[in-house]
């Protein structure tokens, strides 16, 4: 790296809050208005970003489009070798990336710090994965009533420019992991970061800029729902990486056509409790993925399925176990590992369902105090399937209690629940949890852990609402290709 990257963007004299860079050049948005984002820490403004026009989008694609053959033509090694460079400069500025995503959605040290650091090594697996990326050759005599007079040679070929939409909870992460997959396997990118997140998302590309991207590969977009719909529905984009909310997700895969779908979307994942459960256990691993990032993850937990004799016993213990390990505060304090909620109005949504909870028959246990965008962590007992905070995913920090009689009960809420990410079983007999396991209809089953996104080559996938393909190092860049025969037909 010949400059360092805080002084590359000082040469630059572009803040990259203020303008977009379409591939050729930075500029000003045609529009004048942009759009502010607001810490969530102490409600300051960070940055301004522009709302592109349909012209200036469709500009910026054009101008992709043109570098698609140049990219394509691009050896494996090379691409390889800048996202390898990129996730050394990422190591490099760890502290500026953790300190952005603290200040830019609230994100606790720790929590941060290891979005920055897993990126990283995210993007150097990418790299190694790339060489496991091959073709086949086929021959016909293998097939029934033909003879050996043909030979199919199967590469795997880019499908041209991906749509790449990343949310608010893993500004980076979730980013590298749409953007690294695509650029390796020879695509070029429309990058559409969530508002929350944006600051975070145009440095991303700035690094890639600095590790040697070409000009004209990515092309990040800011803007309104309206400038998703013209993006969603170009002619242009023949993949669509989403990951957002379950509603969202239904949306855009209503405009998207016949594109591609790669979507992560809501997960409302539940927990059941196996009366051999070593409850202490499953205590620590219930306050970590109820509560981690304040519950703003797809894969929180957010209720658990138990019997009464199982739930009497597990709460004492739940509850001192969040009071000794949650710490909440300011999270740019190092102490603290429990933040605010990503906005005001994300706390009125969680507050109001607690609410409506509470007068429905549930008692709060612990917590649901606020003040501000802090919500305490909370957990409720005697919830009913049907009540919102439990049929809808809830993104804070709630962790609910659902009585059942039986097993059978388990089952039926969660495979009647519209959403389908992952559930966690807790129990000592692994072969119990293994037989439960294949009754729910889940992406994935956690058994004795949280659900969890990673190790991220392990396959990630959702079911009915919570999304569609499969995600993983290696599952992603084969999404991120398709098969192509060249058929050979020798003489006879």
């Amino acid at each position: 790296m010949s400059k360092d990257y805080f002084s590359a963007l000082s040469d630059q004299k572009i803040p990259p809050t203020y303008k977009y860079f379409d591939g050729g050049e930075w500029k000003y948005s045609a529009n004048k208005e942009t759009m502010e984002v607001v810490s969530p820490v102490d409600n300051q403004t960070l940055g301004k970003i522009p709302k592109l026009t349909k012209s200036e989008i469709d500009g910026g694609i054009t101008y992709l489009s043109d570098k698609k053959k140049m990219w394509t033509e691009t050896p494996v090694a090379e691409r390889v070798k800048i996202i390898r460079l990129a996730a050394d400069i990422l190591r490099h500025h760890e502290h500026f990336f953790t300190s952005l995503i603290i200040r830019e959605i609230g994100k606790p040290y720790h929590e941060a710090k290891d979005e920055v650091v897993r990126s990283a090594d995210m993007m150097d697996y990418f790299g190694n994965e790339a060489i496991n990326l091959k073709g086949e050759e086929i021959e016909s005599s293998m097939y029934p009533g033909y003879n050996s007079d043909k030979i199919a040679f199967v590469e795997r070929v880019p499908l041209g420019i991906i749509l790449a939409i990343s949310p608010f909870n893993y500004p980076l992460n979730l980013a590298v992991s749409k953007i690294a997959p695509a650029l390796i396997t020879g695509n070029l990118v429309v990058f559409k970061p969530a508002t929350q997140g944006a600051l975070t998302g145009f440095h991303l590309t700035e690094v890639l800029r600095l590790a040697g991207l070409p000009d004209g590969i990515i092309f990040t977009v800011t803007g309104d729902k309206e400038a998703v719909s013209f993006l969603i529905s170009h002619k242009e984009i023949n993949q669509i990486a989403f990951t957002g909310s379950s509603e969202t997700g239904e949306s855009l895969a209503k405009q998207s056509g016949m594109v591609p779908l790669l979507f992560e979307c809501g997960g409302n994942n539940a927990a059941i409790i196996l009366p051999d459960a070593n409850l202490h256990n499953t205590a620590t691993e219930l306050v970590s993925g109820a509560f981690s990032y304040s519950g703003q993850r797809c894969t929180a937990i957010k209720y658990v399925l138990a019997y009464d004799t199982v739930i009497e016993k597990l709460i004492p213990i739940l509850v001192k176990k969040t009071q000794e390990k949650i710490k909440m505060g300011d999270p740019r304090n190092q102490n603290n590992n429990f933040g605010p909620l990503i906005s005001a109005g994300a706390a009125d949504t969680v507050e109001k369902r607690i609410y409506l909870a509470k007068i429905s028959g549930a008692g709060i246990i612990t917590g649901g105090k606020r003040e501000g965008n802090y919500l305490e962590p909370t957990i409720i007992d005697h919830a009913k399937p049907n009540m919102e905070i439990v049929a809808v995913e809830t993104f804070g920090p709630i962790l609910s209690f659902i009585r059942i009689r039986s097993m059978r009960d388990a089952i039926d809420i969660i495979n009647q629940s519209k959403y389908g990410l992952q559930t966690s079983i807790f129990t000592e007999d692994e072969g119990a949890g293994i037989k439960l396991s294949r009754q729910l209809n889940v992406g994935s089953v956690q058994i004795n852990g949280k659900p969890q996104r990673g190790p991220d080559h392990f396959p990630f996938t959702g079911v009915k609402a919570s999304g569609t393909g499969v995600q993983g190092v290696g599952y992603t860049m084969k999404a991120m290709t398709r098969p192509k025969a060249t058929v050979l037909n020798k003489p006879g």
